[in-house]
């Protein structure tokens, strides 16, 4: 399986690169694996964005699972561009972009509107969720600390918010950000 062969990559080659922790086992990664893929029932968009990819454990499963779909995976750290395009060519998947730096840059290059953005620990979330609020993206999907949900959610409550829990983990959630029309807020209001 598909799925299979980039976990014993990403172990295989996080030996040499640092990509993910070096406790990381196979059983770790499946865990990882399996969260991510929590995701796909709360994506509407064509194109994915994936900001800070780092090893892949967040887009490239979305590309495997989704491959109708465009994904772009943004990563600053040039090591880590390097394994992302070794997984690609491995893996065969043509419907993934890398842009080797930071989320910021991306976005102010392209419009992204019919987008989903997904993010996986990313540092600055407020960052992240600035781009829903502005319309530059119609969705965010994060998987994060329970914590540092509960920083950000007061900054954002202009914002269609949803948590989501993550089976067997307490200290991790999924929250969605959605970008509505004014009319779809208005219909919120009346209901």
């Amino acid at each position: 399986m598909i799925m299979d062969l980039f976990i014993e990559f990403l172990l295989e080659y996080n030996k040499k690169v640092n990509l993910v922790s070096r406790k990381s086992t196979r059983e770790t990664l499946d865990l990882l694996v399996a969260e991510t893929l929590l995701l796909k029932k709360f994506i509407s968009a064509p194109l994915i964005i994936d900001a800070g990819s780092g090893g892949g454990l967040v887009g490239i499963p979305l590309a495997i699972s989704f491959p109708k779909k465009k994904i772009i995976l943004t990563e600053t750290i040039h090591k880590k561009t390097n394994f992302l395009k070794e997984a690609l060519l491995l893996l065969g998947l043509d419907n993934v972009k890398i842009f080797e730096g930071p989320i910021q840059e991306f976005m102010h290059q392209h419009d992204s509107y019919e987008s989903t953005m997904i993010a996986r620990g990313f540092p600055k979330i407020e960052i992240l969720a600035e781009y829903v609020q502005e319309g530059k993206v119609k969705e965010l999907l994060l998987i994060s600390s329970v914590n540092k949900i509960k920083k950000i959610q007061n900054t954002v409550v202009n914002i269609r918010q949803n948590l989501y829990n993550i089976p067997l983990r307490n200290n991790l959630i999924i929250f969605k950000l959605e970008n509505v029309s004014r009319e779809t807020q208005k219909k919120w209001v009346k209901s």
